[in-house]
């Protein structure tokens, strides 16, 4: 008798073990990518699981269903995750820890930058960095002769989304062309944008003095009057 009820609580521990490691490679494998979706240059040396929550009872009868991890907790070596299960009408949320080793390739000023010029690749350096706490998400080597230093940066700085601005196509004050359509007749005439603008915004333009309009940007040079 001693035996059969150490057999049933062995295989129970087992049952149960088994189904949350079943568990836990999922969620490892969801926060795995969810980093790498965030960091492209990351390279992931060990990321750990541990469940602290207690799971319910009969836990092996519950799907996992759903996986959710706050997009603040990507900026952290260290964090957590929830997890929905459901059993039938029932439906549990469980947490779970995360702890990553890893390392992020980031961008690093090698000299001082004043505020407003071009990110170029002779002004930066591509570093390895282990991956701890980040306040804002490091730059790649896309934002490269696309954004622009929104602050004057010391040498030594890893770059940041805070620390750059996109590049204008057109700057407050530039002349451009604008078209404007009525039916099948289109004129063009010159105008002024009356604010920094990319391609596909929509900004006020001014044709003369008592002349403004409202035109999305189309390229440098020209714009379509919207109305």
């Amino acid at each position: 008798m001693f035996k059969k009820v150490l057999f049933v609580l062995i295989f129970f521990h087992i049952s149960l073990f088994a189904d949350s490691e079943i568990h836990i490679e999922k969620i490892k494998k969801f926060v795995n990518a969810k980093f790498l979706e965030k960091y492209p240059k990351m390279h992931i040396n060990n990321l750990e699981i541990k469940r602290y929550s207690k799971p319910p009872k009969e836990f092996k009868n519950y799907k996992l269903t759903e996986i959710y991890i706050p997009n603040g907790n990507l900026k952290k070596e260290k964090g957590s995750v929830s997890a929905i299960f459901i059993s039938g009408a029932k439906k549990r949320k469980l947490y779970y820890h995360y702890k990553l080793d890893a390392t992020v390739e980031v961008l690093r000023t090698n000299q001082y930058i004043k505020k407003g010029r071009t990110l170029t690749d002779d002004i930066v350096d591509f570093v390895t960095i282990k991956f701890t706490n980040f306040y804002q998400v490091p730059i790649t080597s896309y934002f490269l002769n696309r954004y622009r230093a929104r602050t004057t940066l010391v040498e030594g700085k890893i770059l940041t989304t805070r620390h750059i601005s996109k590049l204008t196509t057109i700057k407050r004050g530039d002349y451009i062309t604008a078209t404007i359509k009525d039916g099948g007749v289109v004129a063009s005439f010159k105008a002024q944008a009356l604010k920094d603008a990319h391609i596909g915004d929509i900004i006020k333009i001014k044709r003369d003095y008592n002349n403004f309009f409202q035109a999305k940007i189309i390229s440098s040079t020209q714009a379509e009057v919207i109305w």
